[in-house]
């Protein structure tokens, strides 16, 4: 046979497998998407928050289904100026500009699709039709869909370009995230939107060495996404020092210092960027303020509903650190005094994203803006890691924290389950868990059950997180992605946190809590959620060391190609 014949022989069967195996995959990722659609409508067929008022509550109705559909009403009906302060007292709006718009567009889809009735001023308030119901349900699917589903496939892209199977498990896991479908399908919010434009956010800033474009006009875009996703919901706010540091360490990337003028240029760039961004969302409310007020108390008032410090340290029983603390013998809450509360919860949200965020800072700075460095990603797992660790630290000891935020960790964290698939897999379980508490208050007991086990089921299909499990807990060498060898005590954590959160499941079905103790099992369960998540935060902090570590040594390797 010919040499040249020989040589090509290789490559043609390497078409012909690739294009015979593509139908394949894509038919899988077709197949786990419809899936995952339908198990989020099948949700939606569960309660939402607060339906038919089952909380009796005498102040206002229902939850926060309610809340989205009021915002709809006064959004349609009233002046840009009233937004913020029509009627304070029942489900007044208190999220950023840009979710005041998406309920204007809603509203107005609610008016002609569903009937004037829907979103009658006043008049509709507490109203549930089946067929509303069904429209609500459809825009959080549409929003979750176009925002966030395609913001998690670009990122597996990215994470595992070359392995088709992988990518599909990164996709699959992710968005059969308990947590967030029944939050934001069956609790009813529309969380997706803001979590999707932050991953937006985040492949745009990690992106380099483009054909197309400068490298750093990614960050700015990037920056644009990320504007708009804390305009839509303020929580985004757990994820800005990871955002600034790392960009920071962009901006100052091959130069010498902070007057170095590459520095100054993509600094200032970066700052009139995020200037814009919130001129743009925020003038119109300065521009026509309610009667009597002026465009700075206009504004004033939107950031005083936006930050509610008068609500206290915290709501409900929360599993973090305060909630914690707030119980005997320690009673935190009740022994500092109101006012220094605040600066407490800063101190501690300082000090715990202070050290992700120096890597942060260091990573960003070793960026080689190249073609060589097309297709590495050690920026983007670095800012994933990054953002996981500092909004952990936000749920953890930052002011006025709800148990749903716990979701501002786990979407970053979850496309990350590829390269730790047990960290992910136990965390994932564990924040879950932590919203049992809620989720019993919804009556979503059925679709809560159903979700674990079908995400239990789909990681041990994936068998990665009980492979390392197995590894673990012979004591051998772990999986080298984990990252951790010859090493027990993940198992020991695993199997300790799977026995405790089992178990309170079945004591609190059993057993009748106290009646000196009414609160006791909430109670326990903000204790056991803060301990695992404390765990998580030293976890994530270690990965992000480990990315660290890898960034500086394809820096040295890239400079001197």
């Amino acid at each position: 046979m010919p040499d040249d014949i020989a040589s090509v022989l290789p490559e043609i069967k390497d078409i012909t497998m690739t294009s015979s195996v593509a139908p394949i995959q894509s038919s899988a990722a077709v197949t786990i998407i419809s899936a995952l659609i339908l198990l989020r409508i099948l949700v939606g067929c569960h309660r939402h928050s607060g339906e038919n008022n089952y909380l009796g509550k005498v102040d206002g109705y229902g939850g926060d289904y309610e809340a989205q559909r009021h915002w709809m009403e006064i959004t349609l009906h009233l002046p840009i100026g009233q937004w913020y302060t029509y009627d304070l007292t029942y489900w007044g709006l208190d999220y950023p500009p840009l979710t005041a718009y998406v309920s204007y567009v809603c509203g107005f889809l609610s008016h002609v699709l569903v009937g004037p009735e829907s979103v009658a001023l006043f008049t509709s308030r507490a109203f549930e039709d089946v067929t509303h119901k069904a429209f609500m349900r459809a825009s959080v699917l549409v929003l979750d869909a176009m925002i966030y589903f395609s913001a998690v496939w670009v990122i597996a892209k990215r994470l595992e370009p070359k392995n088709a199977k992988e990518r599909i498990w990164i996709v699959g896991l992710a968005l059969a995230q308990p947590s967030m479908i029944l939050v934001d399908h069956g609790h009813f919010q529309y969380n997706s939107v803001s979590l999707g434009l932050a991953m937006w956010s985040f492949h745009f800033m990690t992106l380099i060495g483009s054909d197309t474009i400068q490298p750093f006009t990614n960050c700015v875009i990037g920056s644009i996404l990320f504007c708009l996703s804390l305009n839509f919901k303020q929580m985004a706010l757990y994820y800005a020092p990871a955002v600034f540091a790392y960009l920071l360490g962009r901006s100052s990337a091959g130069s010498t210092s902070i007057i170095h003028r590459k520095f100054l240029v993509r600094f200032f760039t970066l700052g009139i960027t995020v200037m814009l961004s919130f001129l743009a969302l925020w003038l119109p409310f300065a521009l026509y303020p309610s009667e009597g007020d002026t465009p700075f108390g206009s504004i004033l008032h939107i950031i005083e509903r936006l930050f509610p410090f008068k609500r206290g340290l915290y709501e409900g029983k929360v599993s973090n650190i305060w909630c914690a603390l707030s119980t005997k013998p320690f009673s935190f809450r009740d022994r500092v005094p109101e006012r220094l509360q605040p600066m407490c919860a800063l101190v501690l949200t300082i000090s715990l994203c202070l050290p992700p965020c120096v890597a942060l800072f260091k990573i960003g700075r070793e960026c080689i803006e190249s073609k060589k460095a097309s297709g590495y990603d050690s920026q983007l797992r670095a800012l994933l890691w990054g953002a996981s660790s500092t909004s952990i630290s936000f749920f953890l000891a930052s002011f006025q924290v709800h148990e749903k935020s716990i979701l501002m960790t786990l979407s970053p964290l979850s496309v990350l389950v590829a390269d730790t698939p047990l960290l992910c897999f136990w965390f994932s379980v564990a924040s879950v868990w932590t919203l049992w508490p809620l989720v019993e208050m919804d009556r979503l007991q059925t679709a809560y059950f159903a979700c674990v086990v079908i995400y239990c089921l789909l990681c041990l299909l994936y068998d990665r997180p009980f492979a390392t499990l197995k590894t673990y807990s012979r004591g051998g060498t772990a999986l080298v992605r984990d990252g951790i060898n010859n090493s027990v005590w993940p198992f020991l954590v695993v199997l300790f946190s799977f026995i405790g959160m089992i178990g309170l499941h079945i004591a609190e079905s059993t057993f009748a809590a106290p009646e000196k103790l009414p609160d006791l099992f909430p109670v326990l369960w903000s204790i056991g959620g803060a301990g695992m998540f404390c765990i998580f935060w030293g976890c994530s902090y270690w990965q992000l060391k480990r990315q660290l570590l890898n960034a500086i040594t394809s820096y040295k390797k890239l400079k001197f190609q």
